[in-house]
């Protein structure tokens, strides 16, 4: 079974990649027109995406979840979509990027969502004991 945690981190890694050649691109060119994809692509792709495979490693019975898998889908999906379009839009592209865009937030907004219920889920507080535990005193 693969591991949704590993997948999450390569998949930050490969936003760690895309950020920084972007940033490369800009610094050399010196135009800075996709500055706001940039952003996003390093926050919720690198850090979002790293974020999201510490938090399943550290509860992995809630990675092997349907949800937590479809938290990923939605992720991977909605995230690029969501770049693709903020490009198309910042280069001036409306009728094109605006569609993809709307989209891809929609898609990410669910996966955001997904993962706040899967969170709040795995995190949930363990019921008060019935009884009281007698621990002896070490000596």
């Amino acid at each position: 079974m693969t591991n949704l945690s590993n997948l999450f981190l390569r998949t930050a890694l490969l936003f760690l990649g895309a950020g920084i050649a972007m940033g490369i691109f800009m610094s050399l060119s010196q135009d800075f027109t996709i500055r706001p994809v940039h952003v996003h692509v390093n926050l919720l792709g690198w850090v979002g995406f790293f974020l999201y495979a510490l938090f399943y490693r550290h509860f992995p019975h809630v990675a092997a979840t349907r949800l937590s898998w479809t938290h990923f889908g939605t992720a991977v999906i909605g995230l690029p979509a969501m770049m693709a379009g903020l490009t198309l839009v910042v280069l001036g592209h409306m009728d094109l990027g605006l569609p993809l865009l709307l989209g891809g937030e929609f898609v990410t907004v669910i996966s955001v969502a997904v993962f706040i219920y899967i969170g709040f889920a795995a995190t949930k507080a363990e019921p008060a004991p019935t009884h009281r535990e007698v621990v002896a005193p070490a000596e």
